[in-house]
């Protein structure tokens, strides 16, 4: 039902294809028009030679594909490889981040299927027996404090941003025109920092449809005052196409 459909997505131009695939392949005009960026943020070599010491840490987790390439980005500039201290155990949310950890030659022993960091944070303090352990979470310097406070409760947490989100100053000039001019069928978010740099370069939301990858991505949506259409059951490309699909065939 996506055929002739012009849809545009949002992501990063560099994590785009997949979801511009997916789309095609269905039949929609698929264009994507970057709001934002993410760069890894380089560790200061002594602080990652801290982290990384036998006994320092428990428990590693991440909470995206972006968090894993960060930190492994910088762990193979410090090292020449993605070796670990053999103790530390990994949690990863979501199948698409614990598939990007195995690309890394690791595989998570706490692999929640949910679809956010409070899907992580009920899963770890029900499954994972960290109360005492000393955790680091590698994230995203916008991500939310939830889960740094919430592990917290029972367990020593250390944060550190290993990428950035810096919103974009350009854009594509015709696809804004589908944009501004409303002939796109609908909008796709897989962030919230995407929707905030949107709002801040289109002024008529109100009058598109939106789509968002996930529950996280839909909250903060929600939380500027505006509606979703279509929210994917799981956070990933595949996921998200399916359930566009599903909405303009009903």
């Amino acid at each position: 039902m996506l055929k002739g459909k012009v849809i545009i997505t949002t992501q990063p131009a560099d994590q785009a294809e997949e979801m511009l695939m997916l789309l095609e392949a269905k039949g929609a005009k698929a264009l994507n028009l970057p709001m934002i960026e993410t760069r890894t943020i380089r560790i200061h070599e002594e602080e990652l030679s801290r982290l990384i010491q036998p006994g320092e840490f428990d428990l590693l987790v991440f909470t995206s594909k972006k968090g894993v390439r960060g930190f492994f980005e910088n762990l193979s500039d410090f090292q020449s490889d993605f070796n670990l201290p053999s103790h530390i155990k990994i949690a990863v949310v979501g199948q698409a981040t614990g598939a990007e950890l195995e690309k890394y030659g690791h595989k998570a022993a706490f692999p929640n299927p949910g679809t956010d960091a409070r899907d992580l944070a009920k899963f770890l303090l029900e499954n994972a027996s960290i109360a005492g352990n000393k955790i680091l979470l590698a994230v995203g310097n916008k991500a939310p404090d939830f889960l740094e406070t919430t592990l917290s409760e029972m367990a020593t947490v250390k944060r550190i941003n290993v990428y950035e989100t810096i919103p974009l100053s350009r854009v594509d000039e015709q696809i804004a025109g589908l944009v501004k001019n409303r002939e796109a069928d609908i909008c796709i978010f897989t962030s919230p920092s995407g929707f905030y740099a949107f709002l801040d370069a289109f002024q008529n939301a109100e009058s598109l449809l939106l789509a968002a990858i996930g529950n996280t991505t839909a909250l903060a949506i929600k939380e500027c005052g505006y509606d979703v259409a279509v929210t994917a059951p799981y956070p990933s490309a595949q996921s998200l196409v399916q359930a566009i699909d599903d909405y303009f065939s009903e």
